[in-house]
């Protein structure tokens, strides 16, 4: 067995959504990619934003649905052992369909806490959408059997790095917090798109640490990724406060003139 995929996890994933067959975010998501790429020094001589585009257009080509969760995911091919023989690559695309063309905001606050099992490393690999999730798959397990919806991952510093699938943001004063990429979250595209439009409507940007002190003192908490938009928490466990959706709704409503 020669695929390193799945025998060393030697390889990266983006997720991408469609609406109304508008690819959303394309560049973003191939410089994040193409970045990840050279970090694994796999060889991208060849490798242009139109080829990207082209797969994804090819995509759109054979599915019939309009709304979709496109997945592609690079890996290394070639021979080796955990030292690879060669930086060649290739790659498989799978699709979902989704429901809506938009963006929509959860209408039930989700219910989070934080996973103490794992803490993510702060270094070259932080930031990428790597296939080495193990991190990601043991904080599921853990919030499923505390019945939440959703965990907040540490770094190993102790500090808020992000959810299982998502970027943090945490609203207080008429200031987004959100964790820096030296924290060890992903480089979240919708992070990205975020803080462009919070700064757009004249709300402050901070990225820095994020602490249990300032999910306590916040009037708003939400997630974000691509695929989902914006999704409000309503409680963290051992926290004893709501939050409350207004500051997502907002920003979800200026996100989605993207799309329309």
């Amino acid at each position: 067995m020669t695929n390193r995929a799945a025998k060393y996890g030697d390889g990266l994933f983006e997720t991408i959504r469609v609406s109304n067959r508008k690819i959303l975010f394309a560049e973003a998501h191939f410089e994040r990619l193409y970045n990840g790429m050279q970090v694994l020094q796999l060889d991208t001589s060849d490798f242009t934003f139109a080829d990207f585009e082209n797969i994804l257009q090819q995509t759109l080509q054979v599915s019939s649905d309009v709304n979709l969760r496109i997945r592609i995911t690079f890996f290394r091919t070639g021979e080796g052992l955990y030292t690879p023989k060669g930086h060649d690559f290739d790659f498989f695309v799978e699709t979902t369909p989704l429901s809506s063309p938009i963006f929509e905001l959860n209408k039930v606050g989700l219910q989070v806490g934080i996973c103490p099992q794992v803490q993510l490393s702060t270094d070259i690999l932080s930031n990428l959408k790597t296939i080495s999730a193990l991190p990601y798959v043991l904080a599921g397990l853990y919030k499923q059997k505390q019945g939440w919806d959703d965990c907040l991952l540490l770094n190993h510093r102790g500090d808020i790095a992000e959810s299982i699938a998502a970027n943090l943001f945490v609203y207080h004063n008429n200031t987004l917090l959100t964790p820096a990429l030296s924290e060890g979250c992903i480089a979240g595209i919708m992070r990205k798109q975020l803080i462009a439009i919070a700064l757009q409507q004249g709300i402050a940007v901070k990225e820095t640490s994020i602490t249990l002190f300032d999910l306590r003192q916040a009037e708003g908490l939400f997630l974000t990724n691509a695929i989902q938009g914006i999704q409000w928490i309503q409680s963290v466990a051992d926290i004893k406060k709501s939050y409350y959706p207004t500051i997502a709704a907002s920003l979800l409503a200026q996100l989605n003139q993207y799309i329309l």
